[in-house]
């Protein structure tokens, strides 16, 4: 009789520590894939606020390019020997080196290089020596932030050259 009960009591024992084993198992588990949902979280987040600051700025600097146009503007429009010219010309390097800071970059174009519509935009075509089609001047600088273009830059193309 006693072994009777100590083989129940050692059966319960037995189907107790599987259930309290199986749950730990249930509860570890779900522990784990809640850490782990947490952790994507917070990664996600970290990229969204990147992101954010990235863009954040974007109409600011799209503002101070115009300003940066007039800069250039009026110093072309300067003599070479006039005083004032120098000063000029550290007041526009020092706003677009703040602006480089917050990511913004010119978009570099040479005169012969193909046509790009994703970084440039065609205002005209002129006669020039060339290949039909590619750049014969830029006419007005592009930008991009965070390679991202912001503004096209202007040019005007080659034209075939009527014989």
């Amino acid at each position: 009789m006693e072994e009777e009960i100590k083989k129940e009591e050692s059966a319960d024992l037995e189907a107790r520590l599987l259930e309290a084993e199986r749950l730990r198992d249930e509860y570890l588990d779900g522990w784990k894939r809640a850490k782990a949902d947490l952790s994507n979280y917070k990664k996600e987040e970290v990229e969204r606020m990147e992101y954010f600051v990235k863009r954040s700025n974007e109409a600011l600097l799209h503002d101070l390019i115009v300003i940066l146009d007039s800069f250039e503007l009026g110093l072309s429009a300067m003599r070479e020997d006039d005083s004032s010219k120098k000063g000029m010309t550290l007041v526009r390097n020092q706003l677009y080196d703040t602006m480089k800071k917050y990511g913004l970059e010119v978009i570099q174009i040479q005169k012969g290089d193909p046509f790009n519509p994703e970084i440039a935009e065609a205002i005209g075509e002129i006669e020039a020596e060339g290949p039909p089609g590619s750049i014969a001047e830029e006419v007005t600088k592009g930008y991009a932030l965070h390679g991202k273009t912001m503004r096209p830059t202007r040019v005007m193309l080659i034209k075939t050259k009527n014989e």
